[in-house]
């Protein structure tokens, strides 16, 4: 527990807005897809999370318990399920129709996947391109 606790002190220092949008996404992605476990869309994308999650831990550790920019690549699996979202809904097969709440959650989780993985391309860039200190420093820059 003491690595999580670590983890969200870092968090605590990142700018408002980042905190916010982390909030915003764990919400969207994490919490809600339980609310419509039985559709295929929420599944993929908690099995997408569980191994995020694992690579993200690989990550942080690897960095000495560090959030750098290069846990964004701990995202990589939301890009499939980016991918199997647009696929669903543009061939029709997420069945929406008469499911408000999930469309509207289907829709909206989509496109916080390709914001995020926008964000998260840009640190991957910034981290090969030697951007390695810790976030917290970062952003105190």
């Amino acid at each position: 527990m003491d690595m999580f606790n670590e983890m969200n002190a870092q968090i605590a220092q990142f700018p408002q807005w980042l905190q916010w949008w982390l909030t915003w996404m764990q919400t969207l992605l994490i919490l809600l897809p339980f609310f419509f476990i039985k559709r295929r869309e929420a599944q993929v994308l908690i099995a997408a999370q569980v191994l995020n999650f694992a690579l993200g831990f690989y990550i942080y550790t690897a960095q000495g318990n560090m959030i750098t920019k290069l846990f964004g690549l701990g995202h990589v699996f939301w890009a499939f399920a980016f991918a199997y979202f647009v696929y669903r809904i543009f061939t029709s097969k997420a069945e929406t129709d008469g499911r408000p709440y999930f469309r509207a959650w289907l829709y909206t989780a989509t496109v916080t996947l390709a914001i995020s993985l926008v964000f998260d391309t840009y640190d991957l860039i910034q981290y090969i391109g030697g951007t390695r200190e810790p976030m917290v420093e970062y952003y105190a820059q």
